[in-house]
């Protein structure tokens, strides 16, 4: 077996630019080909589970390619380093695998642990018995635990490498590294010699072989089939993109813009207002650039998975704050959506639910016209009511801290009440186009589907407060509170259908996990209105007058 070797390896190599070729080799993965770089960086991410804030990927300190050749390299020792993460405590209870505070557990201990062995097994014997059946949220991530094993194994064994292209067959499957034992071509041979001596100049720490092996290997994959090969540029721009994370880039001058723009006020600097502005729309340019990288990679628009839409909505809202920035010219827009911008970002880049591979689509969304014009229409209305929120946490702020600037609490009302509109007016034609694309692809316009009915039940509710404005039943404040509780509507047609209900036909955006993020933004938006509520009452109460006691004589006036 060419992967069988086992060496004590010495000190860890350091990721150079001796890796370089191997990240852009093309490996048939998840229905697509990408970069092995790519590969390597989703393993180590699955494997290891996201870390928070650390800029980084690494497992062991190793970088996601290193990594992934070092499992190559030596797999007895990989089998033993506990570097699987099994963050969810109910897989932790139904497996009943011991408890340890980081909770990384190994290859072998997982493998072989009779808990863990019996509850996947429960998990697949569901599945047989019927294909469709709804797994609960243990048994999905038990399901995916027991998938991410399968690669590891893959890994070890070099049958989870599909770097090879079929050298006569354009749609042919292509061969993993397992598969050359068995593959008498002189060309796949040479692509097996290439592949040990590379393994063997790892082993042995020799830069310099490792950095000429990688460049022959990459080679002459490119040549053994290059009506197939994906083109050098194409796995190039993803490397890149994984390398540069532009969405990373973006938050970080959002976040510094914010805090400028915010200190503006207070101070009167026009330089502060200024640069703030400037970091915004720097942010707005990377974070435009990273969407753009990713239709390009993708060929679709990015906008078909929870990561994506979260991505997508952020850069909606700031595209709003920044048009109506350009007509009202008054910065409260800017700094309520670089606000949001930035922890909508933060959010992707840290939280383990929002996973940014790229993965193609299931049959439903592969008609690219029907998924730009619904998908981004309703998409963008989600967009405007989060800036909406926004500047709803703004003016109930005013209403807080600084109750004696009415003049500005309407002007901010105004803001809210066109932002409001928009959202309305794209909730509406993308529910309306939903409808068109549903008869289209499943035969019928609408169906009270969860997903159907919680975009409707967001829609009344905004046509509610819409309504209760342009009649007078709600002024400012009634606005504020409104555009907050209009937007956990929103949220429960988001996130809740998807990863609360994980029911209907838009079973494609089902998930599972985030509960303790979604939970504890909703308490809070919730103590919000409340505080603001009995605030309210309280200064109702001051201008209501005193009401005498009974018996109890005034003076004569």
């Amino acid at each position: 077996m060419l992967l069988a070797a086992v060496l004590v390896l010495p000190s860890p190599l350091r990721a150079g630019p001796e890796l370089g070729p191997l990240r852009t080799i093309a490996i048939q993965d998840g229905g697509r080909l990408k970069p092995l770089d790519t590969f390597a960086r989703e393993t180590a991410r699955r494997v290891s589970g996201a870390v928070p804030f650390t800029g980084g990927e690494s497992v062991r300190g190793l970088d996601p390619m290193e990594w992934l050749l070092a499992m190559m390299a030596d797999p007895a020792r990989w089998r033993q380093e506990p570097i699987v993460k099994v963050s969810h405590a109910g897989v932790r209870a139904s497996a009943g695998l011991p408890p340890k505070a980081d909770q990384r557990y190994s290859f072998a201990e997982l493998t072989t642990h009779a808990g863990f062995l019996a509850a996947a097994d429960k998990v697949h014997e569901k599945l047989r018995q019927d294909r469709e059946a709804k797994l609960d949220p243990v048994e999905r991530e038990v399901s995916s635990l027991y998938d991410t094993l399968a690669v590891m194994a893959g890994i070890f064994s070099g049958e989870a490498l599909r770097i090879v292209p079929h050298p006569t067959d354009k749609n042919g499957a292509w061969f993993s590294l397992a598969d050359l034992d068995n593959v008498a071509q002189p060309p796949i041979q040479r692509i097996k010699t290439l592949t040990a001596a590379l393994i063997a100049a790892y082993q042995s720490d020799d830069r310099a072989s490792l950095g000429a092996a990688a460049s022959a290997l990459s080679r002459r994959l490119a040549e053994l089939a290059p009506a197939t090969y994906p083109p050098a540029k194409e796995l190039g721009v993803e490397v890149q993109y994984n390398r540069i994370k532009p969405f990373r880039l973006a938050w970080i001058a959002y976040l510094f813009g914010f805090l400028l723009l915010l200190a503006s006020f207070p101070l009167g600097a026009r330089w502060a207002g200024r640069s703030g502005l400037g970091l915004v729309l720097l942010g707005f340019a990377l974070h435009a650039c990273g969407m753009g990288l990713r239709v390009y990679i993708s060929g679709r628009p990015p906008v078909t998975n929870m990561y994506e839409s979260v991505v997508w909505v952020a850069w909606g809202a700031m595209l709003f704050a920044l048009v109506f920035e350009a007509v009202y010219k008054a910065r409260y827009f800017a700094v309520a959506a670089a606000g949001l911008a930035t922890l909508c970002l933060i959010l992707a880049d840290n939280v383990p639910i929002l996973d940014g591979s790229i993965e193609p689509l299931v049959p439903v969304l592969r008609d690219n016209m029907w998924l730009t014009v619904h998908v981004l229409t309703i998409t963008l209305g989600y967009a405007a009511f989060l800036l909406a929120m926004g500047l709803g946490h703004v003016n109930l702020g005013l209403y807080f801290f600084a109750p004696g600037k009415t003049a500005l609490f309407k002007t901010l009302s105004l803001f809210l009440y066109r932002a409001l509109q928009v959202g309305t007016l794209l909730l509406a034609t993308g529910t309306m186009l939903g409808g068109v694309w549903a008869s289209y692809s499943w035969g019928r316009f609408w169906g009270w589907d969860p997903k159907e009915t919680w975009a409707f039940i967001a829609l009344l509710g905004y046509l509610a407060i819409l309504h209760s404005r342009f009649v007078g039943w709600i002024r400012e404040f009634g606005m504020a509170v409104g555009s907050i509780l209009g937007f956990l509507l929103v949220l429960m047609a988001w996130y809740g259908v998807n990863f609360v209900l994980g029911t209907g036909l838009h079973s494609y955006g089902f998930g599972s996990g985030g509960y303790v993020y979604v939970g504890g933004f909703v308490a809070f938006e919730v103590l919000v209105i409340v505080a603001a509520l009995l605030r309210r009452r309280a200064e109702e109460a001051k201008k209501r007058p005193e009401v005498p006691a009974p018996g109890k004589l005034q003076p004569a006036s």
